[in-house]
């Protein structure tokens, strides 16, 4: 058993440096991973750009489209026009585009969208009219309507004379936007923002615009209100404006790109965190632990399984007679030494098949094999579980009887004594049997400071004592 626990803390010294070994790797080479991947996020900028020029492109576009249509400015030229039939067509255009499409019309004192609100142009909710009209300038972007917050491209109107009638265009809810930038922001962090040439926020990804319009002072957000971009310019003094670079990178380790959005005379700011605080890679490594360590368990499981069996096989092998199957002396004082750990007093016997040595030479060596074998069986099976028998060599047994007396191991002894000697062993070679007897030693000390030598001096005395006093009896050791 010794060879086993070696073998235990062998094996389980080997499997944790080899467990550690492994972690340990596979954290620094994701980290390295990680590091390298920084640069290779920005491949994904790349489509980020074209669909937010898309996205912001697409609905400028349209609302140049609608300002342009001569049919439109013509019917808004006329005295009276029929307003379901302007409704209609902005129903169309949004049907077409998914956009919420409007017209606003100076002369006829109306301004209609898609979803067939009609507001009078003298309306508080209507402000931006009149001061955009005042302003330089063909398009306009804004951001309105308190109750659904949307994004505006608005376009001035001209006549055939080019005098102004009114505003056409289209416009997006915000919510729109970040369901576009949703996935970005989910794989890795993004933040967008969109400022214009005041350095003001018209837009970004993570709705801090408010539902009002932006141009209204108290809600203004402006780019140098942001962290990140004061820690830009601490670290770009002589660049406030940060255009002479397109990537910068902030103390905190937060990755700033931008992109001029010039037909709105914007720019973009994509903000990504560092590698190591992205979702992605933290998902990355969560999962693949985790099914590492699942594998590692069911490994370790299995690995216990098969060396336990293994130990079991190997154990057994060493430390069991061949013959009789008992346990040999090896193993006897393994489970000495362990019964003297749990118990205050104990019984060792030695029993000793009585003139075998003529049964051998009588009736061959395979007759003698197989009175050893059932001799063998009778010991184990007169015994208790927790008691110990073995095989001590040539004829010889020993039994170890913990928390028993010699009175009462002399008790337990002359039953198998008795029940030996009334058994007939057959002669394989013939169709005869025979009798045979047995004698046992039995040997009580203290346990205390006490070997299994001792033990088997007493009982090997007491046992020679009862061979000289006529063999097939039991004598305890005084």
């Amino acid at each position: 058993m010794k060879l086993g626990n070696k073998f235990d803390r062998y094996i389980a010294v080997i499997f944790f440096v080899t467990i550690v070994t492994v972690i340990l790797t596979s954290y620094f080479t994701l980290k390295d991973v990680i590091n390298s991947h920084n640069k290779q996020v920005q491949s994904a900028v790349t489509p980020l750009f074209s669909l937010v020029t898309s996205e912001i492109l697409r609905p400028l576009n349209v609302a140049n489209f609608m300002a342009k249509n001569q049919f439109i400015i013509d019917y808004a030229e006329q005295a009276e026009i029929e307003k379901g039939y302007l409704v209609s067509y902005l129903e169309k255009i949004a049907k077409s585009y998914n956009m919420v499409a409007f017209i606003a019309l100076e002369k006829h004192d109306v301004m209609l969208n898609s979803t067939g609100k009609k507001t009078s142009l003298d309306g508080e909710n209507v402000e931006w009219f009149h001061r955009l009209k005042n302003l330089p300038g063909e398009q306009f972007t804004d951001i309105g309507n308190a109750e659904a917050p949307h994004l505006y491209f608005d376009n001035k109107i001209h006549n055939m004379d080019g005098d102004f009638i009114g505003f056409t265009g289209v416009a997006l809810e915000l919510s729109y936007f970040a369901r576009k930038f949703q996935e970005y922001n989910d794989r890795f962090g993004f933040e967008l923002y969109f400022v214009d040439s005041n350095n003001i926020i018209t837009l970004s990804s993570n709705k801090m615009i408010k539902s009002q319009s932006h141009h209204r002072t108290d809600l203004i957000t402006r780019l140098s209100d942001l962290p990140w971009y004061q820690s830009l310019i601490k670290n770009n003094a002589a660049d406030n404006n940060l255009t002479s670079e397109v990537m910068y990178t902030t103390d905190e380790g937060l990755l700033i790109s931008q992109m001029p959005i010039q037909e709105l005379n914007w720019r973009m700011f994509i903000v990504s965190p560092p590698a190591s605080e992205q979702s992605a890679y933290w998902k990355i490594f969560i999962g693949r632990f985790m099914l590492f360590f699942i594998i590692v368990i069911v490994f370790y499981m299995a690995l216990l399984t098969i060396i336990n069996y293994l130990k079991s096989r190997l154990i057994k092998h060493a430390e069991t007679d061949h013959l009789t199957q008992l346990p040999n002396r090896s193993h006897v004082h393994w489970r000495f030494d362990e019964i003297v750990k749990n118990n205050e007093n104990l019984c060792l016997v030695l029993a000793d098949i009585d003139n075998f040595k003529n049964i051998n030479d009588t009736y061959g060596h395979l007759v003698g094999d197989d009175v050893l074998r059932i001799i063998s069986e009778q010991l184990s099976q007169t015994l208790r579980k927790i008691d110990v028998v073995g095989r001590w060599g040539g004829e010889e047994f020993v039994m170890v009887l913990p928390d028993t007396s010699a009175e009462q191991a002399l008790i337990i002894v002359e039953r198998i004594r008795k029940n030996i000697a009334a058994i007939s062993f057959p002669i394989s070679t013939t169709s005869g049997s025979f009798t045979t007897t047995i004698s046992f030693g039995i040997c009580e000390l203290p346990i205390k400071s006490k070997a299994i030598e001792d033990y088997i001096k007493g009982a090997d005395k007491a046992l020679y004592q009862a061979k000289h006093n006529g063999r097939n009896q039991s004598v305890i050791f005084n």
